[in-house]
């Protein structure tokens, strides 16, 4: 059966949240994590990890900031104590966390999250190295995720509910942004990049990094329906991230109940209205079916 992890809220969501049939939880921490709704502090994790156990439930700790000279230190202390935490792993994005672990023989299962995450190949290298499993870019389609199951041994993960993250920059360019024009920034206010093209309107989050986020919020939840009747061994995400507390309830529901009767297309195709219609319509499908083609001049 495929693990449904989902990321993990504030203690007056807690309740909620696991009165569905989810297993486990991604949990960012404060000062090493970015793009939650919700950050742990350091001090607070064992507690944590204490509930979460006490209950059966997965626990995995996404450090998925970009970590400069000066944070190392601290993410190495940080990661010599989940070394004795009893956590089913460490998800990260910046090499540094790969070789903090291997550098110090820590007993830590490390799962791999980046935009290079595209096939079974650079999966392998890694696996050779050391890595436990892989969380795969959102650009490739629920085919080529299933070929790359298919072809590894490595835990794997597929993002299927929330905002795509398209890029991030290490620069605060919405700051910039407004000095150069000479206004003041509302730090109230939420700000989006506009596409004249599309008529689209794309998140952008200033904190220590500056993330652009997708227009559309994914719904992969067809496409989970495909994952549970082809057989594929793998666990699903469901990120909350930019969504309000009570409609992301309502999403994981659809899932837990879509993993107990998948071979059901009236009920599935129920439930995805349902998801659909919490979210106002303004989801999509992202590249689950769809191939990115990069064309540079006609392809020459």
């Amino acid at each position: 059966m495929n693990n449904i992890i989902v990321t993990y809220p504030n203690s007056e969501n807690f309740e909620f949240y696991i009165q569905n049939n989810i297993d486990g939880f991604a949990i960012g921490i404060e000062n090493f994590s970015e793009n939650f709704n919700y950050l742990v502090k350091e001090s607070s994790l064992k507690k944590v990890e204490e509930k979460l156990n006490s209950i059966d439930k997965k626990i995995y700790i996404v450090l998925n900031k970009i970590f400069f000279n000066s944070d190392l230190e601290n993410l190495k202390k940080l990661l010599f104590k989940l070394d004795k935490m009893n956590i089913q792993a460490v998800v990260f994005s910046d090499m540094a966390v790969f070789n903090i672990v291997k550098e110090n023989s820590l007993n830590i299962n490390l799962i791999w999250s980046s935009k290079m995450v595209t096939n079974s190949k650079t999966i392998n290298f890694f696996e050779k190295r050391g890595l436990y499993g892989f969380i795969t870019t959102p650009q490739i389609t629920i085919d080529e995720f299933i070929d790359i199951c298919d072809n590894t041994k490595s835990k794997a993960i597929i993002k299927l509910f929330g905002y795509t993250n398209m890029a991030t920059s290490s620069r605060s360019l919405i700051t910039n942004y407004f000095k150069y024009i000479k206004l003041n920034k509302n730090p109230k206010k939420k700000y989006y990049m506009y596409e004249k093209s599309t008529n689209e309107f794309y998140p952008i989050i200033e904190g220590d990094t500056t993330n652009f986020f997708s227009s559309k919020i994914l719904n992969g939840l067809m496409e989970y329906k495909k994952l549970i009747n082809k057989g594929v061994d793998c666990d699903i995400f469901l990120d909350d991230y930019l969504i309000p507390e009570n409609n992301f309830y309502n999403i994981i529901e659809a899932f837990a109940a879509l993993r107990n009767y998948p071979n059901d297309d009236i009920f599935a195709d129920k439930l995805k209205t349902v998801v659909d219609s919490n979210l106002f319509n303004e989801t999509d499908n992202g590249f689950l079916n769809k191939k990115t083609i990069f064309k540079v001049k006609n392809n020459e």
